[in-house]
Order: structure tokens, then C-alpha cells, then sequence
């Protein structure tokens, strides 16, 4: 019988998790992407020990430990007076839930991705094809790009982000949700940094509806910082631009000395500015043999940190239906199954902890961080490789 053929639209990180868990069921697949290049972009991610559980169903824990970092003693800090407020412990994730904590480059993670899915099939990624419509027929699905070229394929999966033209495509053009966060994300140089600005080596900067986050990366050799504003509006043509030093400064001008030392050693081609969006949960991403993935169904904001880990775990149950016993064409309507009631929980939590996180005064919001990590537990430990839909 011969292997089902799968189309994926988008070669970000779930779109080739996705297409990673489909080749290692035995699926025949391509990805689209509309770039003409798959380079280094983003900066740090966090990998929760759900998603290091999902990238080990890859077989991927090997090369995970390679590139990431498992964070040490860290602190929650005052934004005036440079106090710490609260201590935090070297992460435990290993030992609670089996899996590790780590800190990854996000171009890292991405490329050791790209990495298995071409030493499983060379000719699997396809660049510079910008996905135009797709259409479906009893046979399956036939998909169309900008250039002329066109395919026929089994199925389809929507993995092409908070933009998705896929999900326009099957349920309408609707605009993503200004959150009304702003965030600042940059890299800096691990030499130029002097090593009292890293003690301890993550650190958590709390003031009035802002925040300052920095952690190590690549073993140290970059350090990677968020930091976020509540502002009324995005003004920004599009959702990422390119910052100044002078803005950075000017919206955290009243930070603790070390914090302000710390971004002013930015390199101005390493700074990005972000509008925080999300989209409102759809009832059901899936329609016939075309599905959605990662932002493209559930697009949250950062405040826990989920929205790539819930992209590593949409590819894994997807996975699992796709190897699971019974009729092959169940698979996209299980997968959705299993995973709506899960994503339309985080993204309630992320959007809970907003303002609660971006309060005015630092000792409520350090009582919020902290009830929310435990509670964040909750999510930890779900395995998404573990299900089986045999049983369901």
C-alpha cells in the first residue's frame, strides 16, 4: 500500500517538527516555504519539559542536550532598587518530571530540525514557493503557490504562523489580537558582558508594567534578554521591526544600574522590537484533509512560555495519530481531538497571567511569577509522544 502524502505549509519550528513525526510514520512529505533561505532567526526559547519530552518522541534528546543550556540559580529583582526579591533555587525539571529545563537558540533548535527531516528525505523542504490556495477534492488535496508550481497530496498542514493563509483559506481573514504588550528581545555578545551584570546567570527584572528577562546562551557565549511594556497600541507596519538603543533605553530608563548596563551593550543589529499578539481559540482547526499547527490554530502570548513548546507538541500527537490502528483518514479529526482542549488552556493561562505579571508594584507582581510556576506545573506534565490514541 503506498505512504500517504502530506503537504506542509511553513518551515518553522513546528512546521518541521510536523513534518519530522510525519516521515517517521512513513508519510511522503513536502514542505512549503516561502523564504528563499531557511537562516538564522529569533533568539532564546524556552524548551519546558514537555517539549524536551516531545523532541526526545522525535529522537531528538540527544542533539537537544547539545545545543541547550539547563538554567542555574536565578532571580526575581527589584527594578529601582536592584534588591532580590526572591532567590530562585538551580531548576529541578529533571528530577519532577524526567525531562529537563533548557535554553535554546531558537536558530538552533531549528536547524537541528531541518537537520533530521533532510537526512530523512533530502528533497523534503522546498524554499522560495509562497502558498497562494489550496483546494479539495475526493481524491485529496491540491495546493497552488505563487510561481505556478502545484502539487497533489493526501492532506495538508497549515504550519505558516499567526498569519496563516491556510486558516484564511478555510475559516475567513481575521486579524490576530493586539495584547497590548510591546516586547524588546535582543542578543549580546557573552565577551563583552563583565561578569558581575550576569550574577546570578538568570535574572527576572520586575517594575510597573514592565519586565526584563536575560538568560545565557550557546554555553554562555551570547546573552539573550526580553524585555516587555504595556503599551495602548501597535503603530508598526507589521509585528516585528527593527529597535533603537535610544527607545530601549528611554522605556526602562528608571532600571537598576545593572540592568540599564546590560542592555546599553546591545549590538544594534541585534535588536528587534515585537508586538505581542494572539488569536481567539477556533472551536475546530481542521476541515476534511487540511489541518492547522502551532500559531496558525492557537497563537498565544509568552507569559508562560508555550507557544513553540505547544508547536513541538501539536507535532508529536500528530505523530501518533497518524501511526495510530484504524481508518487513516481519522487521523487529522484525533490529532485536533486530543489537542484543542489542551492549547485552548494555555493560551487562557497566558492570557490570565498578563496582568498579573505587569502589575505596578514589584512585590505583587513576584507573587503572582511565583503562584504561576506552579501552576505551570500542570502543563509540565503532559507527554505528547506518550498518547495513545489505541486506547482512546
Amino acid at each position: 500500500m503506498p505512504s500517504s502524502k502530506t503537504i506542509i505549509v511553513g518551515a518553522g519550528i513546528g512546521g518541521l517538527a510536523a513534518a519530522l513525526a510525519l516521515l517517521r510514520a512513513g508519510h511522503h512529505v513536502r514542505v512549503i516555504e516561502q523564504s528563499a533561505a531557511l537562516g538564522e532567526v529569533g533568539a532564546g526559547l524556552s524548551i519546558t519539559p514537555n517539549a524536551s519530552k516531545a523532541l526526545a518522541y522525535l529522537g531528538l534528546a540527544d542533539e537537544l542536550a547539545r545545543i541547550g543550556s539547563t538554567p542555574t540559580a536565578g532571580s526575581l529583582r527589584h527594578y529601582r532598587t536592584g534588591e532580590d526579591l526572591v532567590r530562585l533555587p538551580q531548576d529541578r525539571s529533571r528530577e519532577r518530571y524526567g525531562y529537563p529545563l533548557y535554553h535554546v537558540h531558537r536558530a538552533d533548535l531549528h536547524q537541528v530540525l531541518l537537520s533530521a527531516v533532510t537526512a530523512l528525505d533530502v528533497d523534503c523542504v522546498i524554499t522560495s514557493e509562497e502558498f497562494v490556495s489550496l483546494k479539495e477534492g475526493q481524491d485529496g488535496v491540491s495546493v497552488r503557490c505563487s510561481s505556478g508550481w502545484s502539487e497533489h497530496a493526501d492532506y495538508v498542514i497549515g504550519a505558516d504562523g499567526i498569519h496563516s493563509r491556510v486558516r484564511a483559506q478555510l475559516f475567513g481573514s481575521d486579524q490576530p489580537n493586539f495584547t497590548g504588550y510591546v516586547a524588546w528581545r535582543g542578543l549580546i555578545p557573552g565577551d563583552r558582558v563583565p561578569p558581575g551584570l550576569l550574577d546570578p546567570p538568570l535574572c527576572m527584572t520586575l517594575g510597573p508594567r514592565r519586565m526584563l528577562m536575560r538568560y545565557p546562551l550557546r554555553r554562555g557565549s551570547w546573552i539573550n534578554f526580553v524585555a516587555i511594556a504595556k503599551r495602548d497600541a501597535w503603530m508598526e507596519e507589521g509585528w516585528s521591526v527593527r529597535s533603537t538603543l535610544d527607545e530601549l533605553m528611554a522605556e526602562f530608563f528608571d532600571f537598576e544600574p545593572r540592568a540599564l548596563d546590560l542592555l546599553a551593550l546591545t549590538p544594534p543589529d541585534r535588536l528587534y522590537k515585537w508586538g505581542l499578539f494572539d488569536r481567539d481559540p477556533l472551536p475546530s482547526w481542521t476541515q476534511g484533509r487540511v489541518t492547522l499547527l502551532g500559531d496558525a490554530a492557537h497563537a498565544m502570548p509568552p507569559f508562560t512560555g508555550q507557544g513553540a513548546v505547544m508547536a513541538l507538541e501539536d507535532a508529536a500527537v500528530l505523530g501518533r495519530a497518524a501511526q495510530a490502528r484504524g481508518a487513516e483518514d481519522l487521523f487529522l479529526k484525533r490529532y485536533e481531538r486530543e489537542r484543542i482542549g489542551r492549547v485552548t488552556d494555555a493560551l487562557a493561562m497566558s492570557r490570565a497571567r498578563a496582568d498579573l505579571y505587569f502589575g505596578d508594584e514589584p512585590a505583587e507582581q513576584v507573587k503572582a511569577l511565583t503562584a504561576g510556576m506552579m501552576e505551570l506545573r500542570t502543563l509540565y506534565d503532559y507527554d505528547a509522544g506518550a498518547v495513545d490514541f489505541d486506547m482512546l
